[in-house]
């Protein structure tokens, strides 16, 4: 996990060039985004969860693996 933490710190920097505020904000920005996908798809009954556990591996790396397949 920290591995992954760290990779994704390195990328946000990368694409802030090195602007650890700007990297930051872009970090934030993409959270609240995946909060309000997560929200709207919760809300319409696309994901269904019985435990916290169950919805992390839902709309965890596979989902997003499933989504880049697309």
């Amino acid at each position: 996990m920290e591995r992954a933490l760290d990779e994704m710190e390195r990328a946000y920097l990368e694409a802030s060039d090195g602007d650890a505020r700007d990297a930051r904000r872009r970090a934030l920005a993409d959270a609240m985004q995946e909060i309000a996908d997560v929200s709207r798809m919760v809300s319409r009954g696309f994901v269904r969860a019985s435990k916290p556990a169950d919805l992390a591996r839902e709309l965890g790396p596979e989902r997003r693996a499933r989504e880049a397949a697309r």
